[in-house]
């Protein structure tokens, strides 16, 4: 494919100081070292991880004044190549392709242009059965259940077998969704925890089970639930909060594993994952113990890896795989637009209770 003539500057979403109002900021184009492909983004997603930074003094601190973009998901174009990957096949000029851009203090998503590192940073060619909105709602909650997903114990160290049992709290969220459909695909038996109006959706990503938190005792009926009395394999903690500890060994077996990528906290606007080990040491306590007695405990990351993209590429052209795109928000970087784009993003992660994602969308 013949390049396409490309723009002398390129319009970001950016902040200087922890919650100063973002900006819109124009920049020379990038220009994509050896090892870089130039990506036009056409869509993006919103994270509560984005919130969490934009307003965290430490990075402030640690990164001063300087320009720091919003957004990490992202869908697009290749609209140059570097010099050393020129010389293979691998990339296309105006191929499609998505992925994760995880530069806390440096470049967001919410951009006209991006450079990316494939050998470092994940991308991949999106599936055809993809647009790029749908395309941008997947790269960091999928690469996140995969993160989940890896503590699920062997078969033989199950008392369930091939058909382990997984349960995933907040079943209906951005990770809480591919947690269920990935743990299908590796033939897992599933429980979802959600509201009771998004308990069909849940059943329809192909849980085998619905607990609505809002009518029923989730530990009661979790415990109820069990076949014969065998526990639980796995336990994905996707909202936060330390109510089923109470009940911990009485719910997972020994080899089993409760994952959490929020930690005991439940603000939706305070840091999670692995950083709550410092503001909640009793995370500490609950990982050392579990490593050598069991269930075991750990509060995790997103894998960064591109064959795990390609891995859910090809299942959604293979196979399907259910995308749920709440809303698409225009104006990102619009003048005066991106005030009342971000006002509305911002809005869905601090109250929460989103089904799927929620994506700008990058003229």
């Amino acid at each position: 494919m013949t390049a396409q003539p490309l723009p002398d500057s390129s319009i970001s979403l950016t902040y200087t100081t922890p919650e100063s109002p973002p900006h819109l900021h124009h920049a020379p184009l990038p220009v994509p070292g050896p090892n870089q492909i130039l990506v036009k983004i056409h869509a993006a997603a919103i994270n509560p991880v984005d919130i969490q930074l934009w307003g965290n003094p430490l990075l402030g601190l640690l990164a001063g004044r300087r320009e720091k973009g919003l957004g990490r998901d992202y869908a697009g174009t290749v609209a140059g190549i570097g010099s050393a990957l020129r010389k293979s096949s691998q990339w296309q000029l105006g191929e499609r392709v998505f992925g994760l851009c995880n530069r806390p203090t440096g470049e967001g998503t919410f951009a006209e242009y991006l450079c990316v590192t494939p050998a470092s940073e994940p991308v991949a060619k999106m599936p055809q059965a993809w647009g790029f909105e749908e395309a941008a709602a997947v790269p960091l909650v999928v690469l996140t259940a995969f993160a989940c997903l890896a503590w699920l114990p062997a078969e033989t160290e199950s008392p369930n077998g091939a058909a382990r049992r997984v349960v995933v709290g907040g079943a209906s969220g951005g990770v809480g969704m591919w947690v269920v459909q990935l743990a299908k695909v590796y033939g897992c038996h599933l429980t979802g925890v959600c509201s009771g109006k998004n308990a069909e959706f849940v059943r329809g990503l192909g849980a085998d089970d619905v607990v609505d938190y809002n009518r029923q005792d989730v530990a009661e009926t979790l415990l109820a639930s069990r076949p014969e009395g065998r526990k639980y394999d796995l336990y994905v903690d996707c909202v936060g909060g330390t109510e089923m500890f109470e009940h911990w060994y009485d719910l997972l077996h020994k080899n089993a594993a409760y994952i959490t990528i929020v930690g005991d906290k439940t603000s939706r606007t305070a840091m999670g994952g692995p950083f709550t080990y410092l503001t909640y040491p009793s995370q500490i306590w609950r990982h050392v113990y579990g490593f050598f007695f069991g269930p075991r405990y750990a509060n995790v990351l997103l894998y960064q890896k591109s064959e795990l993209l390609e891995q859910v590429a090809k299942l959604a052209d293979e196979k399907g795989v259910q995308i749920v795109v709440q809303d698409v928000v225009k104006g990102i970087l619009s003048e005066p637009g991106h005030v009342d784009a971000w006002d509305k993003v911002k809005g869905y992660m601090v109250e929460g209770r989103v089904r799927g994602k929620i994506v700008v969308s990058i003229p």
